[in-house]
């Protein structure tokens, strides 16, 4: 009977140690779906947590839209590569987003390319660009511009190293 715990046993942390070491490919699929439906429900605090220090001013900005004179009508993920250089750059995903206009109430689309760099355990997002479609999806406000830009001062930024609240993500 004693066996039969211990084999249980050994087969539960098994099971536990190799849920542990997902592929590259789930994380980034994990850290796109969340950071997107994050974004798209107006949880900008969930998406937020998906992107990189030094572009997550930029980020708040151009979606500070969404939920307001924006409304997202449904998203796609059209495409992914996990795949890094040396670096841990180069992996990218394309999203598609139907939206409104809340002032015309016309439906547009639009194609989001991000680019994602891997960190620890986890992929953040470090750019996003308008592929195709409506450019207006991503349209920073004129008063948002400047507290867009990225600080003249790299000491200023944060690195990955130094931020401490990544160390508890994952």
């Amino acid at each position: 009977m004693a066996k039969r715990f211990w084999w249980a046993g050994v087969l539960i942390a098994l099971c536990g140690c190799l849920l542990q070491n997902l592929s590259p490919e789930t994380r980034m699929r994990d850290a796109v779906i969340e950071l997107n439906e994050g974004a798209r429900w107006g949880r900008m605090d969930v998406a937020s947590g998906h992107v990189a220090p030094g572009f997550r001013p930029q980020f708040q900005a151009s979606h500070i839209r969404w939920g307001r004179d924006i409304q997202i009508a449904d998203t796609e993920i059209l495409g992914m590569n996990p795949q890094t250089d040396e670096e841990g750059v180069g992996a990218f995903s394309r999203i598609a987003v139907r939206w409104y206009d809340e002032s015309t109430m016309v439906l547009a689309n639009t194609v989001i390319r991000q680019t994602w760099q891997k960190h620890k355990q986890t992929f953040l997002l470090t750019a996003e660009s308008v592929e195709s479609g409506h450019p207006g999806l991503l349209m920073i406000p004129e008063g948002q511009q400047r507290s867009a830009q990225p600080e003249e001062n790299p000491e200023a930024q944060q690195s990955f190293e130094e931020d401490s609240q990544w160390s508890t993500v994952y």
